[in-house]
């Protein structure tokens, strides 16, 4: 119904656990559920991109393991970096890569933090990017930076409030809280100054080529079909 709707991707869960798997913020992840399974394998059928970068680790793992496609994280980040439900262990990283998907950086606010930057900048934010790209392979990782025209920190403060994702944050690390990423203020800006860094750091115009879209449009092919 949905696929016939228009949609072309999907997440598998939001933070909290739902008939098909289980959620970031649970403190037990059962990983997909057997309906979970079968509403994989219909994706597949039906050419629709599935998306696990709010899920538990299990289930993102047993969905990789289960789809017969690529599949990806969206907007993320690495746990090695900084320890957050929000954000990925490397065996999750690896399994999404070794099976052809991509996992995009992303840079809401107070995310994408590391323990030698704190405060959240472009810098912090392309920590995780290399951090990705060396553990996964630069043909595994993007940029998906999850960021707002308006008052992003707001919006969090609102979903802590209504679906808990209060409780998916770096509980024992002090940091100052943003207003906005900087560097990475909003979607127009996050693109030309992404691309700025990567040539300041000598990536070759073929990496950067697919990390700014054609790691995503290779996966898009695969999928949608």
């Amino acid at each position: 119904i949905l696929y016939g709707l228009g949609i072309r991707m999907m997440g598998i869960a939001y933070s909290e656990s739902n008939a098909l798997g289980s959620g970031l913020k649970e403190e037990t992840d059962g990983g997909l559920t057997k309906f979970g399974r079968a509403a994989v394998r219909r994706m597949n059928q039906v050419g629709m991109l599935i998306d696990c970068s709010h899920c538990g680790p299990r289930t993102t793992l047993d969905t990789v393991e289960h789809s017969g496609k690529p599949v990806i994280l969206s907007h993320i980040g690495t746990r090695a970096l900084w320890d957050s439900k929000r954000l990925c262990p490397d065996e999750v990283l690896t399994a999404v890569a070794q099976r052809g998907g991509v996992l995009g950086v992303e840079a809401a606010p107070h995310t994408t933090m590391t323990r030698t930057h704190n405060t959240h900048d472009l810098d912090s934010y392309m920590e995780h990017f290399e951090y990705i790209a060396d553990k996964a392979g630069i043909d595994h990782v993007s940029f998906g930076t999850d960021g707002l025209y308006g008052d992003h920190v707001g919006l969090h403060h609102l979903f802590a409030k209504s679906l808990a994702t209060g409780d998916t944050r770096n509980q024992q690390a002090d940091y100052e809280e943003v207003p906005f990423v900087k560097g990475l203020e909003n979607p127009t800006e996050s693109s030309v100054n992404i691309l700025r860094w990567l040539v300041k750091k000598g990536y070759s115009d073929e990496d950067i080529g697919k990390v700014l879209g054609g790691n995503a449009l290779r996966v898009l092919r695969q999928v949608w079909h």
